[in-house]
């Protein structure tokens, strides 16, 4: 008795001549040559979403880098504001740079105007043609490195001075508006 070689086709027992004729069928070289193709469209797939995803992680970089600039010159410009309010008469229009602080890559701009302001509705026993007007300072911060060709506007702050002084306790007294008062 020869024994003849079964296997299995599709959950029946087929012969071996049954089986070379299915798995050598034309019908599964097209299905291996459509898995090749899935393949393919995968890896495209794969490849275009990364891409993305890259792109995102650039603009996201360049985003946090520009909010570290506008971050640093706000504690920059806070600085000289500081300086501004304390001796608003020395205020003037001038510019420089923040290299002495360790930032050579910032740069500031200031305009100071004199803005007049009308005291007619003003109650006061002053004469109020004697009162000085308020200063509009305009304090502009530029950021610029090595590999940018020109500057960038990292902040710009409006600033009132008045013509008061107040960080003193006594600031009331030097007040011209109040000036009358404290005579008396």
């Amino acid at each position: 008795m020869r024994l003849r070689w079964q296997g299995w086709l599709g959950g029946r027992r087929c012969s071996r001549r049954a089986h070379r004729r299915v798995r050598y069928s034309p019908y599964l070289r097209v299905r291996r040559a459509f898995m090749l193709l899935e393949v393919i469209v995968s890896l495209v797939i794969l490849g275009v979403s990364v891409a993305a995803i890259m792109r995102s992680f650039t603009v996201s970089m360049k985003a946090i880098r520009r909010n570290d600039i506008t971050t640093q010159a706000c504690v920059l410009a806070e600085g000289l504001l500081q300086d501004l309010e304390l001796d608003p008469d020395k205020a003037r229009s001038d510019r420089g740079t923040f290299a002495d602080e360790g930032y050579p890559d910032y740069s500031w701009e200031l305009t100071v105007q004199d803005e007049e302001v009308r005291y007619k509705s003003l109650q006061t026993k002053v004469k109020t043609k004697d009162l000085r007007g308020i200063r509009h300072a305009t304090l502009t911060i530029n950021y610029q490195n090595e590999t940018m060709r020109t500057p960038t506007q990292a902040l710009e702050v409006h600033l009132y001075l008045l013509p008061i002084e107040r960080f003193r306790f006594d600031s009331k007294f030097y007040n011209e508006l109040f000036r009358a008062e404290a005579t008396r």
